[in-house]
C-alpha cells in the first residue's frame, strides 16, 4: 500500500518535525484557550469563571481598549495567528525544499506571538491592574512555543 502524505508526515520522526509538532500541539492549545476568549469579545458568553481574589477580571482585561487591536478584539486576532501557527507547522513538514523559509515565517509568528504576550502581561499588571487567567495561559503557550521554535531554527534541517 502506498503511502499518502499525511502518512509520510506522520511517520517522520526527524527533528525537524518533532519540533515542528511541539509547536502547533502549543497553538492549538490557544486556539482553545482563545475561542473562550473570542467568544466573550462577542457577547456569547457574558462572562468566563476566574479564580478567587480582587485581582482577577477576565471581563475588564478583555473589553478594554487594550484587548483592541486595528479595530478587532485580540481573541479573534490571536484565533489568526494560531491557526497560522499549525498551518505553517504542517506545510513546512509537507513541502522539505521549502521548509526552511516555512520555518523562519513559523518562527516569526511564534516570536510575535510571545513579544505581544509579553507586552499585553505588562499592561494587564501595570496599566488594567487586572489579570485574564485565560490572558496569561495564552501567554504561557506563547512563551512555551520560543524553544522548539529556537530548536527548529538552531538544528538541521530535514
Amino acid at each position: 500500500m502506498k503511502m499518502t502524505t499525511i502518512d509520510k508526515i506522520r511517520a517522520d520522526k526527524s527533528d525537524s518535525t518533532e519540533h515542528r509538532r511541539d509547536i502547533a500541539a502549543l497553538a492549538a492549545g490557544g486556539l482553545a484557550d482563545f475561542s473562550l476568549i473570542s467568544l466573550l469579545q462577542m457577547g456569547y458568553f457574558k462572562k468566563l469563571p476566574d479564580p478567587p481574589g480582587k485581582v482577577f477580571d477576565t471581563v475588564k482585561v478583555n473589553t478594554s481598549k487594550d484587548a483592541v487591536i486595528l479595530g478587532i478584539p485580540d481573541g479573534v486576532i490571536s484565533l489568526g495567528a494560531y491557526a497560522a501557527t499549525m498551518f505553517l507547522a504542517m506545510a513546512s513538514s509537507r513541502f522539505k525544499k521549502r521548509s526552511r523559509l516555512l520555518d523562519l515565517a513559523l518562527s516569526g509568528i511564534v516570536l510575535g506571538q510571545a513579544v505581544g504576550a509579553a507586552q499585553y502581561l505588562y499592561k494587564m499588571a501595570f496599566v488594567q491592574k487586572k489579570v485574564c487567567v485565560y490572558c496569561v495561559t495564552g501567554a504561557v503557550i506563547n512563551f512555551a512555543s520560543l524553544k522548539p521554535a529556537y530548536n527548529l531554527i538552531k538544528g538541521n534541517h530535514s
